[in-house]
C-alpha cells in the first residue's frame, strides 16, 4: 500500500510540477494483478523509470531494484519504506535471499513483484532492448503465477540531457500486454518464455517509438 501511496504522489508531481503526461495501453490487462500475485516484466532505460511506473503499479506491489538504488536520497528512502527488494549485481547470496524473499511475496503475501529482465538500465538511443536473464521468468515458473509483460516507449528522445529532464509537456507510451499464464509451464519451456515474451515487449516498444506515434509531443 506504501508503494501505491508514493506512485499516486509521484503522478501528481510528474503532471503538475514535472508537465510529463503518461498514456497506458492496454490498462485492462492490470486488473490480473488484482486477482493473484503476478509478475510484471518491463525494459529498463534509466532510473526516471520511476516516472511511468507511477501508472502502471499495482497496488499491492514491490519492485526489485539494484542495492544503490536503496542508497539514494529520498528515492531509496521511500522504497525501502515501501518493502521493496534489492539486489547487488553479481553476489550470489543477494541474488538468492532476492529470490527467498520473491517467493514469500508471491505465495504468501499475494504481493505482485515488478521486475526488469534485461538486469540493468539501458538508455538506447534505438530502444532495442538487452538480452533477458531467467531470475523473473524462473519465479513465475516456480510458483506458478502470470506474466504481466509492460513495454515502454523508447525515452531516449523525451530526454534533455543537457538540462537532466525530460522535456516539458512530453508524452511517454506505455502498452501493457496480455498476461501470460504459466500454469502449465515446464523448465524446459522457460527459455522459449523469455524469448517470446521479450519479442512481443521488443515489438510493441518499437511500435510506440515509431515517428507517428509521437507526432503529439511536439
Amino acid at each position: 500500500m506504501a508503494n501505491w501511496v508514493c506512485a499516486h504522489a509521484m503522478r501528481i508531481l510528474a503532471r503538475y510540477v514535472l508537465g510529463i503526461t503518461v498514456e497506458v495501453d492496454g490498462s485492462q490487462h492490470l486488473l490480473r494483478a488484482k486477482e493473484t500475485a503476478c509478475v510484471l516484466v518491463a525494459n529498463h532505460q534509466s532510473l526516471l523509470d520511476t516516472v511511468w511506473l507511477a501508472w502502471v503499479l499495482p497496488r499491492n506491489a514491490v519492485v526489485v531494484a539494484n542495492m544503490f538504488v536503496s542508497r539514494i536520497p529520498v528515492l531509496g528512502w521511500f522504497m525501502r519504506l515501501g518493502g521493496n527488494l534489492f539486489v547487488k549485481q553479481g553476489d550470489k547470496q543477494s541474488i538468492k535471499a532476492l529470490f527467498v524473499d520473491s517467493l514469500q511475496y508471491l505465495e504468501r503475501e499475494r504481493t505482485s513483484i515488478v521486475m526488469f529482465p534485461e538486469g540493468k538500465r539501458n538508455p538506447s538511443e534505438t530502444g532495442a532492448l538487452l538480452e533477458f536473464k531467467k531470475g523473473a521468468f524462473y519465479l513465475a515458473y516456480c510458483t506458478h503465477a502470470p506474466i504481466i509483460p509492460v513495454a515502454v516507449q523508447c525515452t531516449y528522445p523525451l530526454y534533455s540531457w543537457a538540462d537532466c529532464r525530460f522535456r516539458r509537456g512530453c508524452v511517454i507510451r506505455i502498452r501493457v500486454l496480455p498476461p501470460i499464464s504459466t500454469e502449465s509451464t515446464t523448465e524446459e519451456d522457460i527459455p522459449a518464455l523469455i524469448a517470446n515474451t521479450r519479442s512481443d515487449i521488443q515489438a510493441a516498444c518499437m511500435s510506440l517509438s515509431l515517428p507517428e506515434a509521437r507526432t503529439k509531443l511536439f
